[in-house]
């Protein structure tokens, strides 16, 4: 999930930090970023006009709050069983929950990596470094599922079945759900296994991207012609492994090194886009928005163009290239589509989005809200009610957890500038440690 401030523009800059996040030094506004769970970042506001930008224009990430935002609010209309249920819109929610993810978390190792490799650090440096990636990773997703699972299992079987569809009785295993059997993940809880799995491939993919330096490119093209084949003749559905769902996660991690990679060759050549070279990147993004928009609603080119536009995929649509294109070509070259997507209300949903994920069937199966005659009160009832136990959950359990994890973390860094010892701080020590001023992140 993202956490954004007010800031417009962001800087990427700066060593991976608490909760699996960068920090980047801030001149202008401090900004909170997090990117579901991924990353704290700090931004500094770009003053430069957009239009023509320079290689020294920092890249605009805020968008990416308002995608997860976003994102949150198709699964609930997907779940909700009343709303454009005529097309699978959470089906591509989730594509864009993974690609966001894997997009975020291979930018930042990559760029951690990259240091580490340059400065020759030893395997002690990179096991801290290893150890200190697992540790966000653990404590952004599984603590606020495990309270979860615990609070299920609690309740009677019959608010187990009207929220997360348990089907009898005696089916809910507290032990089944915490380890993630395939039976046992109930609604849309068969998302979080297949993100801690990839989780672990990340630093193996990063290094050996790292380990090829100006080669990268050789591998990264029939892996590009893989994800192409995968997205229109592989079956993907929910409820399912990790492996039909593994090139999407990896179209996020390849967008994470192509974007680092241009990035890094701007700023070190000084190039500069001409006019008639942003005017065909704007043509390139928006036909691809436009090819976006039509694979997701099965419209607009397959009505305008042809009925088999492109092969239609046996299972959910193939959104992941097209998704991850427009990523990167908005962090390249902001336009008014980022400008959009960072609107405040889309932005404090992908701050919530996770808590969105875990409690929006409490809010839409309630009875009391589904008795309700009217329409609008029944949406209005949802929207508002949705937005109230996000927010008091964001504030109540994730914030507090990603303290919990911002501490330790500055703990294990200790440990490693010292060369060993005992993990024992004072909470006065940690206390008074200089923080800084963003929170950490919550994907």
């Amino acid at each position: 999930m993202l956490r954004a401030g007010r800031g417009e523009y962001a800087s990427i800059k700066g060593d991976a930090d608490e909760g699996g996040a960068v920090t980047l030094n801030a001149l202008e506004p401090i900004v909170d970023l997090r990117l579901q769970g991924d990353t704290e970042v700090s931004v500094e506001k770009n003053k430069k006009s957009l239009g023509v930008v320079g290689s020294g224009a920092p890249p605009k990430v805020l968008f990416l709050d308002g995608i997860r935002g976003l994102a949150a609010m198709l699964v609930v209309l997907q779940h909700s069983n009343e709303y454009m249920n005529d097309i699978n819109v959470g089906a591509s929610a989730v594509d864009a929950f993974f690609v966001l993810s894997s997009f975020l978390l291979t930018m930042l190792f990559l760029k951690k990596a990259e240091r580490l490799l340059a400065q020759g650090a030893s395997y002690r440096k990179w096991a801290f470094t290893l150890a200190d990636y697992f540790l966000k990773r653990f404590f952004r997703v599984y603590p606020c599922f495990a309270l979860l699972a615990v609070l299920l299992w609690l309740l009677p079987f019959e608010y187990q079945n009207r929220f997360f569809l348990v089907e009898t009785a005696d089916k809910y295993d507290l032990y089944k759900v915490l380890t993630f059997d395939i039976e046992h993940r109930y609604l849309m809880l068969w998302t979080l296994p297949l993100e801690i799995v990839y989780y672990f491939f990340i630093p193996t993919f990063v290094l050996a991207t790292a380990r090829m330096r100006r080669f990268w490119w050789v591998a990264f093209t029939p892996l590009h012609i893989w994800v192409l084949y995968d997205g229109f003749y592989t079956y993907r559905s929910h409820h399912t492994l990790l492996r039909p769902h593994f090139t999407t996660f990896l179209q996020g991690s390849m967008a994470a090194v192509i974007f680092v990679k241009i990035d890094t060759w701007r700023r070190d050549t000084g190039f500069e886009f001409s006019k008639w070279q942003v005017v065909a990147i704007r043509a390139t993004e928006y036909a691809t928005i436009t090819l976006l928009v039509s694979e997701c609603f099965r419209a607009l080119l397959y009505e305008w163009v042809h009925e088999n536009f492109v092969p239609i995929p046996p299972g959910d649509s193939f959104i992941s290239m097209l998704l991850a294109s427009i990523i990167v070509i908005e962090m390249v070259l902001p336009s008014s589509v980022s400008t959009t997507l960072e609107w405040n209300v889309l932005r404090h949903w992908g701050k919530i989005s996770f808590s969105v994920y875990l409690l929006h069937p409490f809010v839409i199966f309630s009875e009391t809200i589904r008795q309700k005659n009217n329409y609008y009160d029944r949406y209005f009832g949802r929207l508002l009610l949705l937005h109230l136990v996000a927010t008091m959950s964001y504030y109540v359990v994730e914030y507090p957890l990603q303290m919990v994890v911002r501490r330790l973390s500055w703990q294990l860094a200790q440990v490693e500038k010292k060369g060993g010892g005992a993990l024992v701080y004072s909470t006065v020590n940690a206390a008074t440690e200089p923080r800084r001023s963003s929170i950490a992140d919550c994907v």
